[in-house]
């Protein structure tokens, strides 16, 4: 199955959208992970021209193909998701480094995939003005409220959980 993994271009867009990408392109390009494949992400967005997407994404340079990994099981392909380059101390399930802004980024655009870009604005400002990892910490019970008002982040709650906490630092 073919996954699909942000590149450094992609990761800026999602970190600072500098490169104006239109609310569909950008909510696809912040579900590309590396782990799911084109199926998983259609099932999630229920688009039936995701390829289509994904492939303009691509052209674009936002995202690129992961190689297939020869003789892996279903299980280990989902270990497998590409490093961020230069980055050190990265954890295994994501191949992100662990960082206060990357915590940050996910939890502000979580709120803005969920709510919008001006939902829940109070909350995005105060995540987004934390200088620690304990002062983020004090907000994801917030968060977690926000994101949970929404059937859909209902139902994705321990995954969003899960990869808050694999990019939070300790």
């Amino acid at each position: 199955m073919e996954k699909f993994a942000k590149t450094p271009k992609g990761q800026d867009e999602i970190a600072h959208r500098t490169h104006g990408l239109g609310l569909r392109a950008r909510r696809l390009l912040i579900l590309v992970d590396g782990q799911r494949s084109v199926e998983d992400l259609r099932g999630l967005t229920g688009d039936p021209g995701i390829a289509g997407a994904l492939g303009e994404l691509a052209d674009a340079g936002f995202i690129a193909p992961c190689a297939p990994q020869a003789g892996a099981t279903a299980s280990a392909g989902r270990d497998t998701a590409p490093p961020v380059t230069g980055a050190a101390g990265l954890r295994a399930n994501t191949g992100h480094a662990a960082s206060l802004p990357l915590a940050r980024d996910f939890m502000m655009n979580t709120l803005r995939t969920f709510h919008g870009p001006y939902g829940k604005l109070d909350l995005v400002k105060r995540i987004h003005a934390t200088q620690g990892a304990a002062e983020l910490r004090v907000l994801i019970g917030e968060w977690q409220a926000a994101i949970g008002e929404s059937r859909i982040g209902r139902n994705r709650m321990d995954e969003l959980l899960a990869r808050l906490e694999e990019v939070l630092p300790a």
